[in-house]
């Protein structure tokens, strides 16, 4: 039987959904990747004649490769019974967050940054996702769906009973 330190709410968002979101980025990439790639700068038109540059398609498909194993590293962090996995997990990942809506405006800049009416799916998950999940992780930590321990804990169950 499966089992979590983590409440039922971070729970689906950090041990299914996240991960499946992730999955979807990185079939949706290798569906096709000058899409995923131009999408990355929507501000910055990519001739329908020009390829993906080497560098680019690199690095493109070190992104994507980075996507599963995020899923891979969030299912088994967010499904484990060890409450100091998973908060370790959660405060990287939170760090990490800030990462990644810094590279988002430094690609976008400033003014598509903030204009949020503009954004397109890739800053929506980019920006506005990651924002998201980076208050839940916060809201997590803090105890505000209910306390991260370990379930197997024999003091729980006379608690409960």
């Amino acid at each position: 039987m499966a089992i979590s330190c983590l409440p039922a709410i971070p729970l689906a968002i950090f041990g299914v959904i996240e991960p499946a979101m992730l999955i979807y980025a990185y079939i949706t990439a290798h569906q096709d990747l000058r899409a995923f790639y131009a999408a990355q700068a929507p501000h910055v038109p990519l001739p329908a004649s020009s390829p993906v540059p080497a560098q680019g398609l690199v690095l493109l498909l070190q992104l994507v490769n980075v996507y599963l194993l995020l899923a891979a590293v969030a299912v088994i962090c967010s499904w484990t019974a060890r409450p100091g996995v998973a908060r370790w997990y959660l405060a990287a990942v939170a760090l990490a967050d800030y990462g990644h809506i810094w590279a988002c405006y430094e690609g976008v800049g400033p003014d598509l940054f903030w204009d949020v009416a503009a954004w397109n799916g890739m800053l929506w998950g980019g920006v506005g996702v990651s924002a998201a999940l980076n208050a839940f992780r916060w809201l997590t930590l803090l105890g505000a769906f209910g306390p991260v321990r370990d379930p197997r804990d024999p003091a729980l169950a006379k608690k409960d009973a």
